[in-house]
């Protein structure tokens, strides 16, 4: 069954490297806008962002905060994206918007990442790279998977309308269930992504900030 699994990622992998290596660029490129747009954030903005930041901290070292709580919204967020993504490989704009998110994906992390370390300064490097870095580890490559699974499938699809063809129909039907099959597949990382998160990013991070302190 492994070796099943390992099988089909793999073919995955080297019919769609193209695909993947232009997901992985949008989600650079997602950083690098979101580290810049810390930069443009005006002196209130950037004061709001502090105390938001500080009041955060200081609910980790007071132990106020509720772990199960956070691991519930991780898990939402991250099944939330999980259903959009395989939705979108049932629709043939699903394509461009699969680029989008993950760029934004990316923008996100980059601007968490600018704002961390413009608040902690050298702490907030070893912050990021502590708390944050294992779980975008984690969660990345899973959201790319699924990306290049949806991009797949919609491209399946968009020939299959173009052509008209009944074969083609029976192909899209054999390809939902191997879809489907990877969507599960890859949402059991996330399952574990919004673990860590939850309990060993917030841990590491009650630490680190009393240490800071």
């Amino acid at each position: 069954m492994i070796h099943k699994i390992g099988r089909v990622i793999q073919v995955n992998i080297k019919e769609n490297k193209y695909t993947f290596l232009g997901l992985f660029l949008f989600y650079i490129l997602g950083i690098i806008l979101g580290a810049f747009a810390v930069n443009d954030l005006d002196l209130q903005q950037q004061d709001d962002m502090t105390k938001y930041l500080n009041g955060f901290l200081k609910l980790l070292n007071n132990n106020e905060l509720n772990r199960m709580s956070l691991f519930k919204m991780s898990m939402i967020d991250n099944f939330k994206t999980i259903a959009v993504f395989w939705a979108l490989g049932f629709t043939v704009i699903g394509i461009p918007i699969y680029y989008i998110m993950i760029g934004m994906k990316g923008f996100t992390t980059g601007f968490s990442s600018g704002v961390i370390m413009g608040v902690l300064g050298v702490k907030g490097i070893m912050v990021s790279a502590i708390c944050f870095l294992p779980k975008e580890i984690i969660i990345i490559p899973c959201i790319i998977a699924l990306g290049v699974n949806g991009i797949r499938l919609s491209r399946t699809i968009f020939r299959a309308w173009i052509k008209k063809a009944n074969k083609d129909e029976n192909i899209i039907a054999q390809k939902i269930g191997t879809y489907s099959f990877l969507t599960i597949f890859f949402s059991i990382f996330l399952f574990f992504a919004a673990l860590f998160d939850a309990y060993i990013s917030s841990g590491t991070l009650n630490i680190l900030s009393r240490i800071a302190s």
